[in-house]
């Protein structure tokens, strides 16, 4: 072999071996998520409620652990950041309908809090470009964060807090 081919290969070693070691921790942290209950995935017409508003265009950040912005939570595809549709319920519901990715819905009883916030894990833009929604899954609090396509639903989402 050639003592420039040396080196390449190492490097190309190397970095599959960081590969691995990435979709290794990955599986690993969903694997610790495991206990968290399945998101429901019924539509709001199923939960009784009527649509007040959406659905409107927006991309699905991801969802972590409440007021930990940099724990992404992986357990049932929550982690996987996706195109969505947004739908907001009469009874504070939030329907996620993402692309290529399980498609939930957050019931309004288990919404907490509405927010915004300049990113979280695998998304910051500053200000308070990112709608948030802190919910309860089970025991545990998230926070799952969207960018809507419009700044007007953002803000007429954000101004319906009585509501969630």
């Amino acid at each position: 072999m050639s003592d420039p081919l040396i080196p390449v290969l190492l490097l190309a070693v190397l970095f599959v071996l960081i590969l691995a070691a990435m979709a290794w921790g990955w599986h690993r942290r969903g694997r610790s998520q495991q206990q968290l209950p399945v998101p429901e995935d019924a539509t709001l017409e199923q939960l009784g409620e009527a649509v007040t508003h959406g659905p409107v265009a927006a991309v699905y950040v991801d969802t972590v652990l409440a007021e930990q912005p940099l724990e992404r939570v992986v357990a049932h595809g929550l982690g996987q950041r996706s195109n969505a549709a947004v739908t907001l319920g009469d009874q504070g519901s939030w329907r996620l309908e993402r692309e290529g990715a399980r498609s939930f819905t957050i019931p309004g009883a288990d919404v907490t809090e509405l927010t915004s916030g300049p990113g979280m894990a695998g998304k910051f833009i500053g200000g308070d470009g990112l709608l948030i929604i802190r919910w309860r899954l089970g025991d545990q609090l998230l926070d799952t964060g969207l960018r809507l396509a419009r700044r007007a639903d953002h803000d007429l989402l954000l101004s319906r807090k009585e509501n969630a």
